[in-house]
């Protein structure tokens, strides 16, 4: 009876030593498991989701961005896109994490934009392809990421001017006593480019130099996309070139005509040219290169969305514009962020004039094209595609 009871408790403590030691053995490996699910999540938590300043203007060239505020949901469904977060915030979303968050600030012109970004109080920008090339002759560290428009310049005279195009504009001021007064926005905007050489080219004498009064054309810098109609209206210019929708706004208000567009200059040179780009200071590429790359597809699907909806985005951009939806339906502007044989061609064109006008003191001074496109250049994110 005792051998029975004895066997009995051993049996018992037997048992009982092996459900311990499977309870403890399960206990270690839930704490193992729990560590390791806090271990992803709290490298989620610390993974950086870096604050980047993003400019556009509000023109219909750069503008576009702007439809990622102003109906978010054209593009909430897709796996990357922007999600407004207050008016003058976007979170940069791929697949539901989201990469970024973006500080938008609105900028005036080309020089406006590259000259913050040489100061480094912008990261990002969407403006004139020809501002960054000045900027990075003159030191700016930024890179021309890849095209987001071309055409959408027009030539633009007083309502009251004696000529209806622009073989008549170079007729007249050959003739004229007086030199004729004209404007640019931005000293190294793609529309100041395209005027100053179309005149040269036509054989105007063109100056900058207000008391030269021997000069067929003399040019002055209107400071800012917002002076180009009061310029015309006040009698201070009667000409400039300048981005859709302006020229069409002066034709509207009755200030203005419209003498030539890219299309119609002579030589046939300027027929649907590219001119702004986005743009990227370099520190930014280099420590968030899958931020831009996801910013890329964004960018493409806003600019397509305006290519292939066109009175859809008039009436959207109308408020932010400030101009009315018809004004908006005469956009001449084909958009698109393709890197082809058109658009390194027409930046080619562009950096030659530029060379030929004697705008390099720089980095870029003696430069070939083809240097520059190393030097400028960061087409490595299309080379994939």
């Amino acid at each position: 009876m005792k051998f029975k009871l004895k066997e009995s408790v051993l049996i018992f403590l037997v048992v009982m030593s092996l459900f311990v030691m499977t309870a403890c053995s399960g206990n270690e490996s839930t704490v193992v498991d729990t560590n390791q699910d806090t271990s992803v999540e709290e490298s989620k938590q610390d993974k950086e989701v870096p604050t980047i300043v993003i400019s556009w203007g509000k023109s219909l060239h750069t503008g576009m961005m702007q439809l990622n505020f102003i109906k978010p949901e054209i593009f909430e469904n897709n796996p990357v896109h922007l999600r407004p977060i207050g008016d003058k915030q976007l979170e940069l979303v791929k697949d539901g994490e989201v990469l970024a968050i973006f500080d938008y600030v609105v900028n005036d012109g080309g020089s406006h934009a590259a000259t913050m970004m040489t100061q480094g109080t912008l990261d990002i920008s969407y403006n004139s392809s020809t501002a960054i090339i000045s900027a990075y002759d003159v030191g700016a560290d930024l890179s021309i990421i890849c095209p987001v428009q071309s055409g959408g310049v027009s030539i633009v005279a007083s309502a009251d001017a004696p000529y209806d195009d622009f073989e008549g504009l170079v007729e007249f001021a050959k003739n004229s006593e007086e030199p004729i007064r004209g404007g640019y926005h931005s000293p190294v905007s793609s529309p100041r480019v395209v005027l100053e050489y179309s005149l040269r080219e036509a054989g105007l004498d063109v100056s900058e130099n207000t008391a030269d009064y021997d000069a067929d054309v003399l040019l002055t810098d209107l400071k800012g996309l917002t002076n180009l109609i009061p310029s015309m209206s006040s009698g201070q210019v009667e000409l400039w070139a300048g981005p859709v929708p302006h020229p069409q706004n002066a034709e509207d208000q009755n200030i203005g005509k419209i003498i030539a567009s890219l299309d119609e200059l002579p030589g046939g040179e300027w027929i649907d040219f590219p001119c702004c780009t986005m743009n990227v200071r370099n520190e930014i590429i280099e420590k968030y290169p899958e931020v831009i790359e996801a910013l890329i597809q964004a960018t493409k699907d806003s600019f397509e969305y305006a290519e292939n909806n066109k009175e859809e985005t008039a009436e959207l951009m109308a408020e932010y514009v400030g101009l009315d939806k018809e004004v908006l339906m005469k956009n001449d502007t084909t958009y698109g962020v393709e890197i082809s044989d058109k658009f390194i061609n027409g930046m080619e064109k562009y950096y030659e004039v530029m060379t030929d006008m004697d705008k390099f003191t720089g980095r870029l001074e003696n430069k070939t094209f083809d240097e520059a496109m190393d030097l400028l250049f960061d087409l490595s994110f299309f080379e994939n595609n």
